[in-house]
């Protein structure tokens, strides 16, 4: 009868997987932290306005409608839920994806006026509101986790192939 012999894994590739598993943690918390910012930003108020306070729910709402007035930012959510799911099949489309979404969000910053479209015209933002600096950095949070995730299986990858 022969022994099977069992192949002992490298020191340094045990040392490697507990890395990855532990970079996978950090990027799990970075992104969960992610989500509880989005979701706390959904209770906050978002926009101070010359009309009515907006609410993050609000916007999360209706912020789809932005597309008439070539306002954009409410699509970084979409992108970046799309970019989370994708981050471990397709990982550089999930980051090109959540780069692409905190640009949008960005635009924001550069968002002066609501129309309404009654005869009033438009509502002016005076400032934006705490709601929509934590949604902003719910986005750059999410980014930061698909960043971390993608390096790390890049370089876990490239050092697999170099030994």
């Amino acid at each position: 009868m022969k022994k099977l012999e069992i192949a002992k894994k490298p020191l340094y590739s045990q040392a490697h997987e507990q890395l990855l598993s532990e970079l996978s943690l950090i990027t799990r918390l970075v992104v969960y932290t992610g989500f509880a910012f989005f979701i706390l930003s959904l209770l906050l108020t978002s926009l101070f306005t010359s009309g009515e306070d907006i609410q993050g729910y609000w916007i999360l709402a209706l912020g789809w409608i932005g597309l008439i007035i070539f306002q954009f930012s409410w699509f970084a959510n979409p992108l970046n839920l799309l970019a989370l799911l994708l981050v471990n099949q397709r990982p550089i489309v999930a980051l090109l994806l959540s780069i692409v979404a905190f640009i949008l969000a960005s635009q924001t910053f550069i968002f002066v006026e609501i129309p309404t479209g009654t005869s009033s015209g438009k509502i002016h933002i005076k400032e934006l509101g705490l709601g929509f600096y934590i949604w902003y950095l719910a986005q750059g949070l999410f980014l930061l986790g698909i960043i971390i995730e993608v390096f790390s299986h890049k370089k876990a990858r490239t050092s697999l192939a170099s030994s």
